[in-house]
């Protein structure tokens, strides 16, 4: 019982409906198309304006990808990469990393100053642990002391 008043009270709205599309249909075709009219010719150009180099002054800027040699980021945990977890191969550090990403490369440096590449990671892996670059350095130095290594 309930699925025919249901069903009568959805095709009463549905007819509603049809009737509004029809009254549309109707009005419009009665109305000239507004995008049909001939527009204005268009204006002669304008004299170029003024080439403004960028909107954001200098010091805001943010270098591009293809502007820096490298990014850096602290690891602090454990790396484990195929059930494994890496250590360093001079001190054998398991942990406390630094995880550079240069030239489509990782590399791990570990406390000591030890680095080693990774091949087993690449750029897509650190994009997803990475966050956003809160500084920019001219140098890699610059960088180690930023990050406190």
């Amino acid at each position: 019982m309930f699925h025919r008043i249901s069903r009568r009270r959805a095709e009463q709205e549905f007819a509603e409906i049809r009737r509004q599309h029809a009254e549309f249909l109707a009005r419009v075709a009665g109305e000239p198309l507004h995008h049909a009219q001939p527009a204005d010719p268009p204006a002669p150009p304008a004299e170029p304006g003024a080439v403004v180099d960028d909107f954001l002054p200098p010091e805001l800027r943010v270098p591009s990808h293809d502007q820096v040699d490298g990014r850096a980021m602290p690891w602090a945990w454990p790396v484990v990469l195929d059930g494994e977890m890496v250590a360093c191969a001079v001190c054998g550090t398991y942990r406390d990393w630094l995880v550079l990403s240069t030239r489509d490369q990782i590399w791990l440096r570990c406390r000591a100053g030890h680095q080693q590449h990774e091949p087993r990671l690449d750029t897509a892996w650190y994009n997803r642990h990475a966050g956003p670059a809160d500084a920019t350095h001219a140098t890699f130095e610059e960088c180690l002391r930023h990050l406190g290594h």
